[in-house]
């Protein structure tokens, strides 16, 4: 297993290579669009595979796979990219600043979902300690353990889907355009 892990990051280090390369003759959009798409696939198929398939660990291995390599083409790099370009000037700074706060606080949302729970004693130790603080950090691992992890990848994998509808209605295309040009036709 841990032989595995070089390879695992040169797979993500090839497709981030693949999308640096092709995001300015496809442009943005599409490559949002059709690694969304690849994520929200990846996201139902391990919502199965723990679901329904959890004798097939081929299942889980190339939904893995897919998920990295559709996140490494599209929300990976290109997020990144678009955010410095979306924002006008006079408050790209403040912009970029809450952008990566909220993403940050997502991404510990999606690692609080998937800690494991302790046990119910535990819960009622941690609960007595500090409330509030007891209550947010555990809510997400309650939500694993409650819903089951391919409950949890099913509502992720809708949430990938929103994101796609959002995409498509919402994000504009800036592909060969410059910053000033972005900012008086879109903003």
């Amino acid at each position: 297993m841990i032989l595995c892990f070089p390879l695992f990051h040169h797979f993500q280090l090839i497709m981030t290579a693949v999308a640096v390369v092709v995001v300015d003759k496809l442009g943005r959009r599409p490559l949002l669009l059709g690694g969304v798409s690849g994520i929200a696939m990846s996201l139902f198929l391990l919502g199965s595979y723990y679901t329904f398939l959890g004798d097939v660990p081929a299942v889980a291995v190339t939904a893995l796979l897919l998920y990295v390599g559709c996140y490494q083409l599209s929300f990976g790099p290109i997020g990144w990219l678009m955010i410095s370009e979306i924002f006008p000037l006079r408050v790209r700074g403040r912009g970029l600043s809450i952008t990566v706060l909220v993403n940050f606080g997502a991404n510990a949302l999606v690692a609080f979902a998937f800690s494991p729970l302790q046990n119910l004693p535990a819960l009622v130790v941690e609960l007595s300690k500090s409330l509030v603080s007891s209550i947010l950090e555990l809510t997400p691992r309650i939500l694993k353990d409650l819903l089951g992890a391919g409950t949890v990848f099913f509502i992720f994998g809708g949430i990938a889907v929103l994101s796609l509808v959002f995409i498509f209605f919402i994000i504009p295309e800036t592909k060969g355009l410059t910053l000033e040009e972005i900012e008086a036709k879109y903003l």
